[in-house]
């Protein structure tokens, strides 16, 4: 097996050479660890940008700590002069061929299993690019250093602004700090990452060039963490620990402050905002895979509950194209519905006491789509009695029948709401959450995975739960048709601040999902969730909606909280909630586990998406 080669830099600069000593030790002891568990091949390049004096007295220095530091090859090199710390580093980053790249501070202690951490993270995360620790201070403080892009506004209230009016305006420090997030558990993606230990994967690193060298010592971080995120992902993960002796009054000083407002000003320059961060159009995207829908197994005999809905048609006609055998179930015949199902049931009310047997003959695999939907007035005496008779009964007798009948597997379309609700940007939800469904609906869905959990275990059915977020396409209703005829008639919209984050998936990527899991040997058992891979804002929602229907986007950049005041005087609160709340989800279990990428990009959806209203209006 060939050794993981990792390359290190630290650069120097009149350095105290007896923290330096610690730094190396530490280093020593995790690297130590980490080749217990990885074949490794360690290097580290002490950059000084010294002058002749001191860097006579840190070559004879090193000579005397090599032996402390067995397991990493240590060489010295001397820099042209006081050239900073991005273009010190740059100096070994372009010519190292390694696996993997950590940028260090002098002052910087990492934990004994930080290596170990940083390796399995990165190692069972191709498509990650640079790792960025918890940090804390010798005092064992933590330090908020995973940060959201500055902001000139920012800038100054940290670097030059008065103590008053910090503490005014100390809401957008935090948020900038993002201390919405809970750092005991992974955050991403990472805008500005901490400098004081950066885990490059070393091709991407090199892809972008390193670091600025127009930068001096302030904001390098800040830079190359936007530019990496065009690459691969940034994430921060919380069992790769280390110690900063990080010493404030260094950035206190006039020397200091002139450096941080001279390398501020060429952050903004090059990436502008002022109050609000401008999104970056090329944020690298996990990629969509040319390639055709996934198909299930031609011939395999499927029933379909629920098969006259917007995702029960799809789902029928997309099964059927690739020759299964489609029983589709429905309640009552739909005008407006085509089921292309070879086999239709018209199985009118059903309940918990609904004798399935005649439909289930014969049948391999269930998907089941029929529920009582969520409802913005819910008219029932009892909503959750209600959603609990359909939700949970209904679900568990078919499932119980199912099993008996000898079908091999049940795909259950749950729902985002079981996770819960909200989430805060950067921390998105994740299949193996706990569960906090909130209202009736997402705690009925809740229990019905359960409850199928619990048969599955106890009968040897196979149970595939699948959680969508808001899925939209060809034949959308709701909230997303009436968005979309807005844009179309060019009706201006006060959304044009909003920077929340929303998942969304395409109709056709969960068809495509929902064909994966009903053969796929690894889906049995499990729990996905399903986006098309790439959040937005709303308002960047709303411009690619207006591009995709040939209109230009009329925002009205109204700040949020304005939005939200409306919202109380109008009664539409819960409305605006949607409209400025963030809700994300990771999907990577999905994509690790079946291999699966979503088939249509959002701008291919939202083309299809808006040819089939203009279709419908053409047709009116």
């Amino acid at each position: 097996m060939n050794p993981i080669l990792i390359s290190a830099s630290l650069v120097l600069f009149k350095p105290d050479l007896a923290t330096v000593e610690l730094t190396l030790r530490a280093l020593q002891e995790a690297g130590k660890l980490a080749g217990q568990h990885y074949p490794l091949q360690l290097g580290l390049t002490l950059v000084d940008n010294s002058d002749d004096a001191e860097h006579g007295r840190i070559a004879n220095w090193l000579e005397g700590v090599r032996a402390a530091v067995p397991d990493w090859t240590l060489q010295l090199q001397r820099s042209p002069g006081n050239i900073g710390y991005g273009r010190g580093n740059n100096i070994v980053i372009a010519g190292v061929r390694s696996d993997y790249h950590l940028v260090v501070n002098p002052d910087l202690f990492v934990d004994a299993t930080a290596l170990l951490e940083a390796l399995r993270f990165m190692e069972e995360h191709a498509d990650v690019g640079l790792l960025t620790p918890a940090v804390f201070g010798e005092d064992g403080e933590r330090h908020y250093l995973c940060k959201r892009n500055p902001t000139l506004l920012v800038m100054f209230l940290r670097s030059f602004s008065p103590i008053w009016l910090q503490k005014k305006l100390e809401f957008l420090i935090r948020e900038f700090e993002m201390r919405d997030c809970d750092y005991e558990k992974p955050i991403h993606p990472v805008e500005y990452p901490t400098g004081c230990f950066m885990f490059f994967r070393t091709a991407p690193l090199q892809e972008i060039g390193g670091f600025d060298p127009d930068f001096f010592l302030h904001y390098e971080d800040a830079d190359i963490g936007r530019r990496m995120l065009r690459v691969a992902r940034t994430v921060y993960v919380p069992t790769v620990r280390v110690v900063h002796q990080w010493a404030r009054d260094t950035h206190r000083s006039l020397g200091a402050k002139l450096g941080t407002a001279r390398s501020g000003w060429l952050y903004w320059r090059k990436w502008g905002g002022i109050f609000r961060s401008k999104p970056s159009a090329e944020l690298k995207q996990p990629a969509t895979v040319a390639r055709p829908p996934e198909s299930a197994p031609a011939g395999q005999r499927v029933l379909v509950t629920g098969a006259n809905g917007f995702i029960g048609q799809a789902l029928c006609a997309a099964l059927s194209a690739q020759g299964c055998s489609v029983r589709g179930v429905v309640r009552k015949k739909n005008a407006d519905s085509q089921v292309a199902a070879t086999d239709h049931w018209v199985m009118g009310e059903v309940d918990e006491h609904t004798d399935w047997a005649p439909a289930l003959s014969g049948m391999d695999c269930i998907v089941h789509l029929a529920a009582r939907v969520h409802q913005m007035r819910d008219t029932a005496a009892s909503p959750l009695v209600e959603f609990r008779r359909v939700n949970v009964a209904l679900t568990l007798n078919l499932a119980r029948q199912a099993a008996k009948a000898g079908v091999r597997r049940f795909v259950f379309v749950s729902s985002v709401k079981v996770n819960g609700e909200t989430t805060v940007v950067g921390q998105p939800f994740t299949a193996d959450d706990s569960p906090k469904p909130i209202d009736a609906y997402g705690i009925s869905k809740f229990e019905a995975e359960q409850a199928l959990t619990l048969l599955a275990a106890e009968t040897g059915l196979e149970v595939v739960i699948v959680r969508p977020v808001l899925v939209y396409g060809p034949g959308v209703k709701a909230n997303f048709h009436e968005m979309m005829r807005w844009v179309l008639k060019g009706v201006p919209l006060p959304l044009g601040a909003l920077d929340n984050q929303r998942s969304l998936v395409a109709i056709d990527n969960v068809v495509d999902l929902l064909s994966v899991c009903l053969h796929h040997p690894r889906a049995a058992n499990q729990v996905f969730l399903v986006s098309d891979g790439e959040d937005l804002t709303v308002s960047d929602l709303l411009r690619r909606t207006a591009a995709a229907l040939g209109r230009p986007a009329r925002l009205v950049p109204v700040p949020m909280f304005l939005l939200r005041m409306g919202g109380r005087l109008l009664g539409k609160e819960p409305v605006v909630q949607r409209l400025c709340d963030t809700l994300q989800v990771d999907i990577g279990k999905t994509r690790r586990l079946l291999g699966w990428n979503p088939p249509l990009s959002v701008d291919a959806a939202l083309r299809k998406t808006a040819q089939q209203l203009r279709d419908e209006i053409s047709h009116a």
